[in-house]
């Protein structure tokens, strides 16, 4: 079917977006502000609701409500784990058309809720991409993807297929399809001093390995501090006692060593790594928080395929990684000791070691070479050019 006209958009007062994720992790749902904001875009005075898992409203309300680019949200029964029908109870659907959307877009990641749901419930325009499902043919507007350049559609193919759906003009300039993260700037959270800020996030969510060892931060911290760099340690309140402990074994003898920063908030957070030249870190959260503040950043990738997603979106991201085949292997956030690569590595993280062979392998002067040369760009020309 076409895209949408725009006579027919200034008639969309009530839109959602159903997202009913499979325990999502944070960095997952800052991806969301992109389709949030193209919905946005596209119908500037219509409330947009977003429409999530009771778990995940539960771990992640805070962002959703003040991060992000939604007016409320609307909680549904989680999916439920086990062979049958993960749909919602009748009774969430009956909550659906009493809401009266006149527009719903489906998430391509989500579980049990899609556009039967959608026309069950009323809702007359639904935006999805089809994925040879039951719900196909419930759609009313079709995202269609591109061709893809990188082999696999990568986000910024969704968000061009999306645009053309919703009659917005393409194509989209890449280095804008990550909208501003919205946040309130809180205390700076370094003291004073001179040198280039560097901002180091070591950890992240634990149920799989994405983790380079921590020894390897000690080496890597060391030698920022060698070069006059102020560095912070950052990281979750649960994770203050490996941040000290990392601390703690850099520049032995010395007076330097990284502050660490166990931010309180997301602004918190938002405000210690917007004030960084540099962001280093896993494949976590704080990477795509990062992006979406305009922070040049570099990761180091292990277990996971998921960096071509966003090479094109985030400009000023480096990635790390030594690209080993096992790295396609998706992983359950629920079973992680289900999933084994080639090589047997463990999945699950554990503060005494044992890290996957592709992180394990990656060596500290690698992944120096990558920082070395972000710190000797200008940051600011290059902020500046991709507001």
């Amino acid at each position: 079917m076409s895209r949408m006209r725009p006579e027919r958009a200034g008639s969309v007062r009530r839109l959602c977006v159903f997202a009913r994720l499979d325990a999502p992790g944070m960095g997952d749902l800052v991806q969301r502000n992109i389709f949030l904001k193209l919905l946005r875009e596209a119908h500037p005075h219509a409330t947009l609701t977003l429409v999530v898992g009771e778990s995940t409203a539960r771990a992640h309300r805070t962002l959703l409500e003040r991060h992000g680019y939604a007016d409320d949200l609307l909680t549904c029964p989680d999916p439920v784990h086990t062979p049958g029908d993960p749909a919602p109870p009748p009774a969430f659907l009956r909550t659906l058309r009493d809401r009266a959307f006149d527009l719903c877009l489906v998430d391509p990641d989500s579980t049990g809720l899609d556009a039967f749901h959608a026309h069950a419930a009323g809702i007359p325009h639904r935006v999805a991409l089809p994925t040879g499902g039951p719900g196909d043919a419930s759609i009313t507007h079709p995202v269609r993807l591109p061709p893809p350049l990188l082999g696999r559609p990568d986000l910024y193919e969704y968000a061009t297929g999306l645009a053309v759906a919703l009659g917005l003009p393409t194509p989209l300039r890449a280095a804008r399809v990550v909208p501003p993260f919205p946040y309130t700037p809180v205390a700076d959270p370094f003291p004073p001093g001179d040198g280039r800020r560097v901002v180091v996030h070591p950890g992240g969510a634990p149920h799989w390995n994405r983790r380079w060892p921590a020894g390897r931060y000690a080496d890597l911290c060391d030698r920022l501090l060698a070069e006059g760099a102020r560095v912070a340690l950052i990281g979750s309140p649960d994770e203050r006692g490996e941040l000290e402990a990392l601390r703690d074994t850099c520049a032995a003898g010395g007076e330097q060593r990284p502050l660490v920063l166990v931010p309180h908030s997301l602004d918190a957070l938002a405000t210690a790594l917007a004030s960084a030249c540099l962001v280093v870190g896993n494949d976590s959260a704080p990477a795509h928080i990062a992006a979406a503040l305009r922070v040049p950043t570099v990761v180091i990738y292990g277990p996971t395929a998921t960096e071509y997603l966003w090479s094109r979106i985030y400009p000023l991201h480096h990635g790390v990684s030594l690209r080993y085949p096992c790295r396609t292997l998706r992983r359950s956030a629920h079973d992680p000791a289900a999933t084994r690569c080639d090589r047997g590595c463990a999945t699950a993280y554990r503060p005494d070691g044992g890290y996957p062979h592709c992180l394990t392998d990656l060596d500290v002067s690698t992944v120096w070479s990558v920082v070395a040369a972000r710190l000797g760009t200008s940051y600011e020309h290059e902020r500046e050019a991709t507001p």
